[in-house]
């Protein structure tokens, strides 16, 4: 089996994360590195699943706030091309799909949606690392929608690392869960129906201390379940 993951453009420790978070329940699995900087793009044909990392801000100018690029982080619209059409080629193979932080944030936008280019220049409250480490909030989750079933709870404590969040929702998206401000935490298709998985989530697994918790293990074990449904097919 091969699980397609987005390179983070950050060091090897980083990447090395996100393919331990695949590993966890696919202990076998091929880890295709996906990157606009090695021109990997054909492997997306071999992927089973693709998972997208997290990383630097997605370009307002893909969502028609070009003047919002003095409020974003390290950006590289090279990258963000480059994960846009990923994330089409994936749609059409109907293969599923894990987003984090940016992963979600660029899958939105793909989708038509916009972001929030900084949560406090927007008056909400920090959502960045603390100088102790990252920070942790509430979340809850919206009742019957597939984050709810598939975590098992209806509310819970996440990991928070992000200045950027989703705002107007991409199409055919829905808001699966919300930090306590009213910030978007995790998105889902709306109507599921004839859609490949995914699952968005602004949040890290792979860095959450209790690995075991429904915001991290059951979403990377969902995730793996659907991708070997994929590849029996």
């Amino acid at each position: 089996m091969t699980i397609g993951v987005t390179d983070p453009m950050r060091d090897t420790a980083t990447f090395e994360q996100y393919a331990a978070l695949v590993r966890r329940c696919i202990p076998d699995a091929e880890i295709q590195m996906l990157s606009c900087v090695t021109g990997t793009f054909s492997e997306i044909e071999r992927c089973d699943a693709l998972l997208l990392t997290g990383g630097g801000d997605v370009h307002p100018k893909f969502y028609s706030r070009d003047e919002d690029i003095v409020l974003a982080q390290e950006v590289k619209i090279g990258r963000d091309l480059f994960e846009f059409d990923v994330i089409r080629e994936a749609m059409e193979r109907a293969l599923p799909v894990m987003g984090i932080c940016r992963g979600m944030q660029v899958f939105n936008v793909a989708m038509g949606g916009s972001l929030v280019p900084d949560l406090e220049r927007a008056g909400f409250p920090p959502h960045r690392r603390t100088e102790s480490g990252e920070r942790l909030h509430g979340v809850a989750v919206t009742r019957g929608s597939l984050l709810n079933i598939v975590s098992g709870v209806s509310e819970g404590t996440v990991n928070s690392t992000h200045h950027q969040a989703v705002d107007a929702v991409g199409k055919g998206l829905r808001v699966a869960a919300r930090a306590p401000d009213g910030v978007i935490e995790a998105l889902e298709w709306e109507q599921p129906a004839g859609k490949p998985y995914i699952m968005l989530v602004q949040w890290h697994p792979e860095r959450m201390s209790g690995t075991e918790g429904p915001f991290a293990q059951k979403l990377i074990e969902r995730f793996a379940a659907e991708a070997k449904e994929v590849r029996m097919l």
